[in-house]
């Protein structure tokens, strides 16, 4: 039960990242108790998985995106639940085939579940050959936006404080593709 509060928690602050979360949120967005959430977060602080900012009265908390196991499993879970709809299982299996390295980002209404039938897919590709990447995704019978950047690219614009689709991105997403890959990019970035 510990464990499963700890991925939970950290589900919330990787899903709910742009806006200004405390405990008490943080308890009502994961359904955990309130006195159960202070504890995780305290033993999470401790870990150094997550920072605590004062602002006003309260703590901010913020998740350090960061290699590890439990971020892992939250992101796994995460793309999991996403996998419910078969349409997203079978374009991560066709993804998954491609025989070269590379991240792909599902983000925007359908990261959010806030799509709706006339909503179009933006999928971001991190590395990995674009042409290839294309041609899977052309067979599509829905609209997919595609953004390919490079590693490097990547690293530029996640640093850059200029607002880009790679910054939009990183906001809210779902990992298809690549989950320790893409957190090893962000610890290099920082």
């Amino acid at each position: 039960m510990v464990k499963r509060n700890y991925v939970e928690i950290i589900k919330v602050l990787i899903e709910k990242q742009e806006e200004e979360l405390n405990i008490a949120k943080i308890a009502r967005y994961s359904g955990i108790d309130y006195k159960n959430t202070y504890l995780t977060v305290k033993n999470l602080e401790k870990e150094g998985l997550i920072t605590l900012r004062s602002f006003g009265k309260n703590k901010k908390v913020i998740l350090n995106k960061k290699i590890h196991p439990l971020i892992f499993e939250a992101e796994y879970e995460r793309r999991k639940k996403l996998f419910k709809n078969k349409d997203f299982l079978l374009l991560y299996k066709r993804l998954f085939e491609l025989p070269f390295s590379f991240i792909a980002l599902l983000f925007g209404s359908h990261a959010k579940r806030k799509a709706n039938k006339h909503s179009d897919m933006d999928l971001l590709t991190i590395g990995g050959d674009e042409k290839e990447i294309n041609s899977i995704i052309s067979l599509w019978p829905e609209k997919i936006h595609l953004t390919s950047v490079t590693y490097r690219d990547f690293i530029h614009m996640v640093k850059s404080k200029e607002f880009t689709v790679v910054s939009e991105a990183i906001k809210n997403n779902i990992i298809l593709v690549g989950i320790e890959e893409y957190y090893r990019l962000l610890s290099n970035a920082e």
